[in-house]
């Protein structure tokens, strides 16, 4: 299994070894701590409200011919989203390589669309955060 560390500051994972700065709240290395167990199995329970499901389109509805279209839900139960119980934030990478944060609230929806460039191919990783019950993986092939 490869390693995995976690931001202490803001909890983003990064794959592998810690970066000299995070990429979302720029915190230095030393704010990176290793943890083998950042991500919950996805076998484990209530992974029918926090595995991310994705969706992977050819087409992009903005920027047609340049980019794809890739829609992510929370869940294939949708996920709660209370004011106790929410989904903090869904990150996405390109090979694993970090791409993007979409922050999330108890008035919201967890599920968020993002466009990808149509060149980038290989494998689409999404990791949600849920308050209660920590971080989830899923991925898809682009």
């Amino acid at each position: 299994m490869e390693k995995l560390f976690v931001c202490q500051v803001c909890g983003h994972i990064e794959f592998g070894a810690a970066p000299d700065k995070c990429p979302v709240c720029f915190a230095s290395r030393d704010k990176f701590a290793e943890n083998a167990d950042a991500l919950m199995p996805a076998e484990k329970e209530g992974n029918e409200k926090h595995v991310p499901v994705i969706l992977v389109t050819d087409d992009c509805g903005l920027i047609p011919d340049v980019c794809r279209d890739i829609h992510i839900k929370v869940g294939s139960t949708p996920h709660p989203m209370t004011d106790d119980h929410w989904i903090n934030w869904i990150d996405v990478y390109v090979n694993k390589k970090y791409s993007g944060r979409s922050y999330l609230q108890p008035n919201m929806q967890p599920a968020v669309s993002i466009h990808v460039k149509k060149e980038n191919t290989g494998v689409l990783t999404v990791i949600e955060h849920c308050n209660k019950h920590g971080s989830w993986m899923a991925q898809a092939q682009l």
